[in-house]
């Protein structure tokens, strides 16, 4: 199991860093361009990262509150709380706070607090994820959604930055 508690620490440390990697390619775009909805999942860049953000946010907090909202009202929505530049000042602001916590929280669990479940009320009944499930999960999200920063950045005719697992080994060994 210490394999296993050693790649989650990789994976939160490796997404802290790419997280910042893509805001600070989103900081250097005009207001226009990180609002500019260019058709993806979550529309524009800073509504992309906001969402990821969020959810990021989100799943760290359930973690340390060991509880869970039932999983049918969970939505995915969220109202950026600014204008486009507003927005992003907050996570870059933010985001590493989160990322630290998540990280802190991830310090003091043990293997077996690892397995244990966080159980969510369905109308259909109870559904249990062992705590590394929802760990993983955020962690595969925010992924897939720096993935199509990735893809916006290029839709602007910007290089993104390498954001991929094998860059991050790269500067970080």
């Amino acid at each position: 199991m210490a394999f296993a508690l050693q790649s989650l620490q990789t994976d939160l440390a490796y997404t802290a860093w790419a997280n910042n990697l893509a805001l600070s390619a989103c900081a250097a775009l005009t207001p226009e361009e990180i609002a500019r909805d260019l058709g993806g999942s979550h529309h524009s860049l800073i509504e992309t990262l906001h969402h990821t953000f969020d959810s990021e946010r989100f799943w760290y907090e359930c973690l340390a509150a060991n509880a869970l909202p039932p999983m049918d009202q969970i939505g995915d929505v969220c109202a950026l709380p600014g204008s486009p530049t507003e927005t992003l000042t907050l996570l870059q602001r933010e985001w590493p706070i989160v990322s630290q916590n998540a990280l802190q929280w991830l310090a003091t669990q043990t293997a077996e607090d690892l397995h244990a479940p966080i159980t969510s009320q369905l109308k259909s009944g109870e559904k249990r994820f062992n705590r590394w499930q929802i760990l993983r999960h955020s962690i595969n999200h925010s992924t897939l959604h720096r993935g199509q920063v990735v893809t916006m950045l290029r839709q602007l005719g910007h290089q993104p930055p390498q954001t991929d697992l094998m860059s991050f080994y790269f500067v970080k060994k």
